[in-house]
């Protein structure tokens, strides 16, 4: 794993970061010897994550990131405890199933683009004001191999609000460069999470798999890593940047 001494002390926080990428993204700050605050609904989950970080450097915070009120309340407790923010990664996301337009009812397509893309929205929107005061502000946002490219093996709603966030990427990195703070992103491959499993057969996997130049599907560290550097000084001066994660599926 690489080291960057820089990131020692910074305040980092991460939604959904209870388990899969948001979690191994969580080990490796910690790893880095950053303060940590861990964001997601699933309040139990991120209290195992920090159950397993040196008492004082990271605390669990239960947030529902599609709703204005429990976001700007998680963002307030953040500064409240650390006295600040330097990076802000937005990793909460997913969907329920594989679907079509077709069978899709307007009520999963209005969850699903809540979770994906309105959460990105809010989140950032409320931490924003706290980045500006930081010598080293960053927004790191976590799209998808399905916002880079079609594909029906998915979601439509998922892989339209992941390009959305590609797009917000974009906006942020504009209006938020001149005052110090970069937006960047990471567009990850399908990734051997809980939530993968639960999606996909072993077939279906073996399958995706065989299509990637390294004959190999993501693990979440490799994302996690990516994001270690984003964070550093060493990409200051990457801004609007979309990492594509993904073994050489997609070369854009």
């Amino acid at each position: 794993m690489a080291i960057y001494p820089e990131l020692s002390g910074r305040i980092v926080a991460i939604t959904g970061a209870a388990q899969g990428i948001g979690a191994a993204t969580a080990r490796a700050f910690a790893a880095q010897g950053s303060k940590l605050a861990l964001l997601d609904i699933d309040g139990a989950g991120a209290k195992k994550i920090v159950d397993n970080i040196p008492q004082g450097r990271a605390l669990a915070i239960h947030v529902d990131v599609t709703d204005e009120t429990s976001v700007n309340r998680a963002i307030a407790t953040v500064i409240t405890e650390f006295s600040g923010l330097d990076v802000l990664i937005n990793c909460a996301g997913g969907y329920g199933r594989l679907s079509s337009v077709a069978d899709m009812p307007a009520e999963e397509w209005d969850r699903t683009i809540a979770l994906n893309q309105r959460s990105v929205f809010l989140v950032s929107r409320a931490a924003i004001p706290h980045l500006k005061k930081s010598k080293a502000g960053r927004i790191i946002n976590v799209s998808s191999i399905s916002g880079r490219q079609v594909t029906v093996a998915s979601s439509p709603a998922y892989v339209s609000a992941k390009a959305a966030v590609i797009q917000l990427t974009r906006y942020l990195a504009q209006e938020l460069g001149p005052h110090g703070v970069t937006a960047n992103a990471i567009a990850p491959i399908t990734t051997l999470t809980p939530r993968v499993a639960a999606l996909r057969t072993e077939a279906e996997v073996e399958r995706i798999a065989a299509l990637v130049p390294l004959k190999r599907l993501a693990e979440p560290e490799d994302h996690a890593q990516a994001m270690l550097f984003l964070a550093s000084d060493a990409a200051s001066y990457l801004n609007g940047v979309t990492l594509d994660v993904n073994g050489g599926r997609v070369m854009m």
